[in-house]
């Protein structure tokens, strides 16, 4: 097998084995049942993946490494602090909207929970990037004294976790921009930003470019 054969061929795995946990998550997902998506027998996907748990772990870091380039992107378009804070958030709904990637990889993190599989802990990369943009952000707008930017990346990034977690189960995430909205509609106030719908409308319009 030539290495871009086999590449493609790993590729096309993993990509059946994100729409089999997204669909059923990872206690009901089999070797069997990602092979039969791709019309295949469980032994002809052993040489790039022996078990559930090395899929697993593959769709999880597949799913966070592109977060990584698309923040390189955004600030190399000159996006920062708040802006770049909204702008990625626009970004990472419409990833989970549309790539199944994206989906079975956050399904993921919370089914690891539940069965002991060994995946990156979830959420602790986010809670730094949050950190650093309200930091930065700090320069640009009058934040309330005291106020914790620590706590307030957490719950920045728990309440987005939510809203993802609704809008999935009520609406496939259809409406997904909409409830990002109405999330920064009520947050960016109580964080000093004086031009908020303006900001929020401006960010989810240059959104589409990435």
């Amino acid at each position: 097998m030539t290495q871009a054969r086999g590449a493609a061929r790993r590729d096309e795995i993993v990509l059946a084995a994100a729409a089999e946990f997204d669909e059923v998550g990872y206690a009901a997902a089999s070797l069997s049942s990602i092979a039969a998506r791709l019309d295949r027998t469980k032994g002809a996907m052993s040489y790039h993946f022996s078990t559930k748990d090395s899929l697993a772990r593959e769709v999880v870091e597949r799913q966070y490494g592109q977060w990584g380039e698309v923040l390189e992107r955004i600030r190399g378009d000159g996006y920062d602090g708040v802006d770049a804070m909204v702008l990625l958030s626009f970004i990472v709904a419409a990833r989970f909207r549309d790539d199944v990637l994206v989906r079975a990889g956050i399904r993921l993190q919370h089914d690891a929970g539940l069965h002991d599989v060994k995946l990156p802990t979830p959420f602790v990369a986010w809670n730094a990037v949050l950190l650093e943009l309200l930091t930065k952000a700090g320069a640009s707008i009058t934040m309330p004294p005291g106020l914790d930017l620590q706590g307030a990346a957490e719950v920045l990034v728990e309440a987005f976790t939510g809203l993802q977690q609704v809008a999935h189960r009520l609406t496939g995430a259809r409406d997904i921009h909409a409830r990002v909205e109405r999330y920064w509609l009520l947050i960016l106030p109580g964080l000093g930003v004086t031009d908020s719908e303006q900001l929020v409308t401006r960010c989810r319009a240059e959104s589409r470019r990435y």
